[in-house]
């Protein structure tokens, strides 16, 4: 049984107004749990409306969202518990960030869990090693925080819930390359720790790249493509026809590719391409030496 399940998906902004607009419809999809899954598409897809359906914080006009193979909008009431158990980071998460210190925002969620103080306190400092936060920050005012010292304490305080599902919306928007790649290594090591579902939202096709196992492609409100990462990126021309790019390393092994260079397919990260090109540097190497 798949850990959530979206089935015949439609949801109408201000439907019965002069504004109404569908933003999905008829979308079907299943997530298993340990899945990182990353989720693409041009502005307006519906792939923001998609994710805010699976923790409850959109109602589905029609069709159903399940959980563990339950309706999430089975006990209207419940839809709080639905998003302890899948979290969700917003972009530019640190504008939410509140507290008087680190300590207290990363604890906010797992207090309004119910939890003892032993239990918030093994989560705090839990959530804080999974991102990289050192003890001497966790009693400062979050305002006192570098830009990616917050980024990273606002996605600590959705860790700190241990959701099964945790999804992130352009998680690593605004930031340097090393706040980039920090961020993007401390959510992979996190999911491999805990196992948690891992959903990341983002306009970057490296990143999806290298941090994802499939990839869900929306477009116009509908589910373009929902395959293994080295499958869709392999469909370059199907992308590209929907407005979006492929990673810059797979653009370069495709042109290769058509000039008679074939290196082989699947190439979309640059560990990858490194892999791929060294051994016949290495064979290249050894033939001029001779």
């Amino acid at each position: 049984m798949p850990l959530l399940e979206v089935k015949d998906l439609t949801y109408v902004y201000s439907p019965g107004t002069p504004y109404e607009k569908t933003a999905m419809k008829d979308v079907s999809l299943s997530i298993e749990e340990g899945d990182v899954i990353g989720v693409i598409g041009h502005t307006g897809s519906g792939k923001s409306t998609l994710v805010q359906h699976l923790n409850g914080l959109l109602k589905p006009t029609s069709g159903t969202v399940m959980l563990n193979g339950r309706d999430i909008w089975a006990e209207p009431k419940k839809i709080r518990d639905i998003r302890f158990q899948v979290g969700l980071v917003f972009q530019y998460p640190e504008h939410q960030l509140f507290e008087e210190t680190v300590a207290k925002d990363i604890a906010f969620g797992p207090k309004n869990m119910g939890l003892s103080e032993d239990q918030i306190t093994v989560r705090v400092s839990r959530a804080a090693r999974f991102v990289g936060l050192r003890q001497e920050l966790m009693d400062k005012s979050p305002f006192e925080l570098s830009g990616g010292e917050k980024r990273r304490a606002a996605i600590a305080g959705v860790m700190a819930m241990e959701p099964r599902v945790l999804i992130l919306d352009e998680p690593t928007a605004g930031l340097d390359p090393k706040g980039r790649d920090m961020i993007l290594e401390q959510i992979t090591a996190y999911q491999e720790e805990t196992g948690a579902t891992v959903l990341l939202v983002s306009h970057s096709m490296e990143d999806v790249a290298r941090t994802t196992k499939k990839v869900l492609v929306m477009s116009g409100g509908a589910v373009a493509m929902f395959a293994p990462t080295e499958e869709v990126f392999s469909r370059a021309e199907e992308l590209t026809g929907i407005g979006l790019s492929i990673p810059a390393v797979t653009r370069v092994f495709l042109t290769l590719k058509q000039r008679g260079v074939d290196l082989g397919d699947g190439v979309y990260t640059v560990e990858q391409a490194r892999d791929r090109l060294l051994p016949l540097l290495k064979k290249g190497g050894d033939a001029h030496a001779q």
